[in-house]
């Protein structure tokens, strides 16, 4: 199954050198962590890495979401390499969404290896991920900025690609799918969204319930945004292409099915909390799969070059 809006599980790292000398970023063979994910270094510098960047794919996705169909090429690795910036992809070998604190430890864990198989030391990470590995994203800089994490490297910035963060309104979303199905709606993923929430937050959560606002990446009804308040003061970038008519005419959605209700709830309460490096990119046209299926909800929104300058300006403070 393809999701079509909000999910994660196959993760993508890429660790990023700010300083070296370029090299090509060109992947490896693919290894298996000790934690029974898989990573590949996909590019790395000449000298010793500056800087790190995670990103993860969306549920039932791969490393080549990230790539650029034509040349299966990664525009963002390319980009990092010129700045003198190593890459590597790191995923779970099964999808999880929503995954619990085990899965988070795992995934703590996984990075860790693949830093010490990069050269990466005790260096600035940014973090990231698209779909509901934008979610996982959030979730671990939220951590590390509580000092609830187990990585040394401090996040100083994060960035999330159309991802479900408020997990109340993605729960009532897909319970008035099912509810109120339309012809165009993806019953099997909206029952599979409301297993994976209710396992987190209980089977009736409401906007002010304690396991919500205690899991939750975001909750938009809190005057802080709930967990989402620990990224004050980290840099955040958020991205969407809200094409409502797309929604409405092939999947029978409305605005409040829309991540892009997230994104830009995120941006304004982390700004109402001084944090003036919280941005928004809201894109059009720009949403195609790797297969030319237009879709709003896929990687290809992003500028990656443009990404890989903002990331690297973050690392490099």
């Amino acid at each position: 199954m393809r999701p079509f809006g909000c999910l994660a599980a196959a993760s993508v790292l890429l660790l990023s050198a700010i300083g070296a000398s370029a090299a090509s970023a060109q992947a490896a063979p693919a290894q298996r962590a000790t934690t029974g994910w898989h990573f590949a270094i996909a590019g790395r510098p000449a000298g010793a890495p500056a800087g790190v960047l995670v990103l993860m794919p969306g549920y039932g996705g791969d490393f080549d979401d990230f790539a650029v169909p034509d040349s299966r090429g990664l525009p963002l690795a390319d980009s990092l390499a010129k700045a003198g910036i190593a890459t590597l992809l790191v995923g779970p070998t099964s999808g999880v969404l929503f995954g619990d604190s085990a899965y988070h430890r795992q995934l703590e864990d996984t990075i860790v290896e693949a830093m010490q198989a990069a050269g990466v030391g005790d260096v600035p990470m940014a973090v990231g991920g698209f779909s509901a590995g934008g979610t996982d994203a959030i979730l671990l800089g939220e951590r590390c900025a509580r000092h609830a994490c187990t990585l040394r490297n401090a996040i100083r910035a994060v960035i999330e690609v159309d991802a479900p963060l408020d997990w109340h309104r993605l729960w009532a979303n897909n319970m008035l799918a099912l509810r109120n199905p339309s012809p165009r709606t993806n019953v099997t993923e909206a029952r599979l969204v409301l297993r994976s929430i209710e396992a987190r937050i209980g089977a009736h959560p409401t906007p002010t319930s304690p396991r919500f606002l205690a899991a939750s990446p975001l909750a938009s009804r809190d005057a802080r945004g709930g967990q989402a308040r620990h990224l004050a003061r980290v840099a955040v970038r958020a991205y969407t292409e809200p094409d409502i008519s797309w929604w409405l005419e092939q999947r029978g959605g409305d605005y409040y099915g829309l991540n892009a209700l997230d994104a830009a709830t995120l941006v304004r309460v982390l700004r109402a909390q001084g944090n003036a490096d919280a941005s928004l990119v809201v894109t059009s046209g720009r949403g195609y799969r790797g297969d030319g299926t237009r879709h709003p909800h896929s990687w290809s929104i992003v500028d990656q070059p443009e990404l890989a300058t903002w990331v690297a300006k973050r690392l490099a403070r």
